[in-house]
């Protein structure tokens, strides 16, 4: 499961599905007649995007943006909303974001409960709500005829995509993550980082359960970050995982400890 992360490169991970490969992904897919986008990024980090990705998305499809669909609603997802809906794209969301608007402002035109098909002239874009864990908003998009799924947050390399601990939405999680397995595909993309395979969420699952199962009795014995972490380190063989030994680890211990300890 070794990791390539090639930063700020244009990858085409699909036939005619694309993604600039950066801290926060941009992908985008050619539906026949048209290019729906997957996300837009945030201004304060990837200010030059705002007209990086419309080039790219003209290099290597050829086409006009026509739908602009977002994962979820957080800041880092949806930062070009507007820049992008005034320039003709249909800005797809969960309903959860809010009530569908007829104006080009970034705010949803097009809203789903469950499920969505997005149809093209040729191919189709499946859209999933999987949300309650790490928004309330989430959702994945299914690429069929290339065998590819964007889960955005549901997966961060490593690190427990939750604020502050919860039971209820580790166990939704799980089923959610069920779910992503059961799609027929060879390639996820993620809203940050490099790009994941489905062998990668088998064994971040692993590594939650042995989490489950040794961290809570040692912070309950009072044992404070620094003794966990050197009894609970991180595995071997996801050393290379991005960013997971430099913090998320410990961002996952911290979580459990909040929870758990005296």
């Amino acid at each position: 499961m070794s990791i390539e992360f090639r930063e700020n490169e244009v990858l085409e991970v699909g036939p005619g599905v694309w993604v600039r490969n950066m801290v926060d992904n941009a992908a985008w897919a050619d539906l026949g007649d048209a290019v729906a986008v997957i996300d837009s990024l945030d201004p304060a980090d990837d200010g030059p995007m705002e007209q990086q990705i419309p080039e790219d998305v003209r290099r290597t499809a050829g086409k006009p943006i026509k739908w602009l669909v977002n994962t979820h609603w957080h800041p880092d997802h949806t930062g070009f909303n507007a820049s992008w809906a005034r320039a003709g794209a249909t800005v797809i969301a969960h309903e959860s974001v809010g009530p569908a608007q007829p104006e080009a402002n970034g705010q949803p035109n097009i809203t789903f409960k469950d499920r969505y098909t997005l149809q093209g002239a040729g191919r189709q874009l499946e859209l999933e709500f999987l949300g309650g864990t790490h928004t309330p908003w989430d959702s994945v998009v299914y690429f069929p005829w290339a065998r590819v799924l964007h889960i955005a947050d549901l997966f961060g390399w490593g690190m427990i995509p939750l604020v502050k601990y919860d039971q209820a939405k580790i166990d939704l999680l799980r089923r959610h993550l069920a779910r992503v397995l059961e799609y027929d595909a060879d390639t996820l993309i993620v809203g940050h980082g490099p790009l994941v395979k489905p062998e990668h969420l088998r064994r971040w699952l692993t590594y939650l359960d042995d989490l489950m199962e040794r961290v809570p009795p040692l912070a309950r014995a009072g044992k404070d970050l620094d003794e966990i972490e050197a009894q609970v380190p991180v595995p071997e063989d996801m050393k290379d995982w991005w960013k997971l030994e430099a913090w998320k680890h410990r961002h996952n211990l911290q979580l459990l400890v909040n929870e758990f300890g005296a």
